[in-house]
């Protein structure tokens, strides 16, 4: 066969190999705890139905459609799943799958209904079926909190225990993703969306995000409705010690010191969005922060938020 051309540096006169940069790091599937369809009798085959589902940060999951009993927490029914495959993404390794708390009104018409929904149809059926061996949650409504190191999963409502405030009511502003209208997004009593033009309402939407580890804000001037980039100006004033205060509909919500500093990589979890999404990700620091309840069995879809029980938090229990 033909020789390739020399590069530069390799071999010849006047030079040694050039150094091989590290492949790019894979997935590892084996890295995963695997369902297998052979080692349960009720699994139906969806006529090898397959599905590719990508994500805002590019990343790709692939895989088939299977149906079978999925139990979480003492709730369970007949129902689609997603069987993945492969992914894109090196993040994914040691993740054993991906819950299903979004909309239906978000996934594509190959991806099953999300898994809330399906355990909490009470019309006496998965998908207009009607299943003996079903055992579903009759009110659509679930909230999440967490820890650096963990999380919980309440269904059916909150748990009055685990907060020590009244719950506030915040209605989405997306039939597709948990989003809620920010007006104003503060550190160290500094505003850090200096809105342009303050003779009118002025909000950005911000995604409730359990997938998000980090507090992501805009790093650009927003088309010219704010004055300074929000994520450049915190950077400029960054100092520990202080919460970041955001207004989420009209309330006021604290961002503590401890949740949105991470100690074990000594650097804040804070971060700028993609230029192209105006808007804010509120993740696992704001989970930490507040008991979320996320109340799906109204058309309005309510997102609830609660601060969160302090006492609770330093003993862990629960979690």
């Amino acid at each position: 066969g033909a020789m390739r051309p020399r590069e530069k540096g390799e071999g010849g006169e006047g030079g040694g190999k050039e150094k091989k940069s590290a492949p790019p790091p894979q997935f590892n599937i084996l890295s995963v705890k695997r369902f297998d369809p052979r080692g349960s009798l009720s699994y139906v085959e969806e006529h090898l139905e397959t599905f590719s589902l990508s994500y805002a940060d590019h990343s790709i999951i692939t895989g088939y459609v299977g149906k079978d009993i999925v139990q979480i927490g003492r709730y369970y029914a007949l129902t689609r799943f997603g069987c993945a495959l492969d992914c894109n993404d090196p993040h994914f390794d040691g993740i054993d799958g991906i819950l299903g708390l979004g909309m239906p009104d978000a996934a594509l018409a190959n991806i099953p209904t999300p898994l809330i929904f399906a355990v909490s149809n009470d019309r006496g059926g998965i998908e207009g079926a009607n299943y003996i061996n079903e055992h579903p949650l009759h009110q659509r409504k679930f909230a999440f909190l967490s820890t650096a190191l963990s999380g919980e999963l309440q269904l059916g409502g909150y748990d009055r225990a685990s907060t020590n405030a009244d719950m506030v009511y915040v209605p989405t502003t997306s039939t597709t993703e948990y989003s809620v209208n920010v007006q104003s997004l503060t550190f160290g009593g500094i505003e850090l969306l200096n809105w342009v033009d303050k003779s009118v309402p002025n909000a950005l939407p911000a995604i409730m995000d359990t997938g998000t580890t980090c507090l992501v804000i805009p790093d650009t001037l927003l088309e010219g409705r704010v004055s300074e980039k929000p994520y450049s100006k915190f950077k400029g004033i960054m100092t520990k010690g202080i919460s970041f205060y955001i207004t989420i509909d009209g309330h006021l919500f604290e961002i503590p010191y401890e949740f949105w500093w991470q100690r074990i990589n000594e650097a804040p979890c804070v971060q700028a969005t993609p230029p192209s999404y105006a808007g804010l990700l509120l993740g696992d620091v704001v989970f930490q922060s507040l008991v979320v309840e996320f109340d799906l069995s109204k058309p309005s879809r309510c997102v609830c938020e609660r601060e969160r029980g302090r006492e609770r938090e330093r003993e862990g229990s629960g979690r």
